[in-house]
């Protein structure tokens, strides 16, 4: 949210320019050539791509072409363009990443666990009546989400509201850092990437995945 006017910005630099980044040193400046795709597509994978598509390419042994060719093509998204910066980012989130992962990852592990679950913030009346909310006032106040804290903090501690941002997450990291994960078995790519991990260049999600691609062309 607090960086799509800026993602915005370096959109109107020519798509000559954008795609010079894909020459780069820098992973930072290699991402900027999504943004030569346009629209919400490019935004997107500019914000939350594991990947640039030279890795993509050497991961799936095809060339850097048919990876653009593929990214121009697909998925057609509509455009965004009539909304606000941080409406964007929220059509962004809610569209694709909500969809795609979160609630696909919350709908496994609950079913998984037999559990059943429920969303409440993603009520269709609460949605509709939050979509017609004027950017100006959905995204003031001193904190994040000011609306939700004044809709609750009268009933809820401030000690809750007030506190900073608390994430839930299992420490993929240790448990990929063993040396199990790239073993005699893996591939070689698996093993680069495990180093790249190791020694902090890499997420350790963007090595999860290349191990789970490894794991699925070996069971094929």
């Amino acid at each position: 949210f607090k960086r799509m006017r800026k993602v915005l910005a370096l959109e109107q630099l020519s798509a000559g320019i954008l795609k010079s980044g894909r020459f780069s040193s820098s992973k930072k400046l290699k991402r900027l050539a999504y943004l030569s795709i346009g629209g919400a597509k490019g935004r997107y994978l500019f914000l939350r791509g594991q990947f640039v598509p030279a890795d993509i390419a050497a991961i799936l042994g095809t060339t850097e072409a048919n990876v653009w060719n593929v990214l121009n093509e697909a998925p057609n998204l509509p455009d965004i363009n009539y909304l606000s910066a941080p409406n964007q980012a929220s059509w962004l989130e809610t569209n694709i990443y909500m969809q795609n992962q979160l609630l696909r990852d919350a709908d496994v592990m609950s079913m998984a666990h037999g559990l059943e679950i429920r969303v409440p913030f993603l009520d269709k009346e609460l949605l509709d009546t939050v979509l017609q909310i004027h950017s100006s006032v959905k995204y003031q106040g001193p904190h994040l989400k000011q609306l939700l804290i004044d809709s609750f903090k009268d009933t809820i501690p401030k000690e809750i509201w007030n506190r900073p941002k608390m994430g839930f997450a299992f420490p993929f990291k240790e448990w990929l850092s063993s040396p199990q994960y790239a073993g005699d078995s893996a591939s070689p790519i698996v093993k680069s990437y495990h180093q790249k991990m190791l020694k902090g260049q890499i997420h350790w999600s963007q090595f999860f995945t290349i191990m789970l691609i490894n794991q699925y062309n070996n069971g094929r």
